[in-house]
């Protein structure tokens, strides 16, 4: 059985994978007058694998030890 903590960073790891696909079709189509706007997308794409990799795992970790 799922808690609620299990599901919802499940489905956040969804969103932000959606995110990260959304921002690197941006980034396909570049449309981009200037490389700062380039860069700004690559940004969030790494903010976003951070997020999945660092941020999500410690904030579960927190909430399992606030359910014991």
């Amino acid at each position: 059985m799922q808690t609620y903590s299990s599901l919802f960073e499940h489905e956040l790891k969804k969103l932000i994978e959606e995110e990260i696909e959304k921002a690197r079709d941006r980034l396909e189509i570049n449309t981009y007058e200037d490389m700062g706007q380039f860069k700004y997308v690559m940004g969030q794409i790494s903010a976003y694998r951070m997020l999945l990799s660092e941020i999500v795992p410690l904030a579960a970790e927190k909430a399992e030890q606030r359910n014991r």
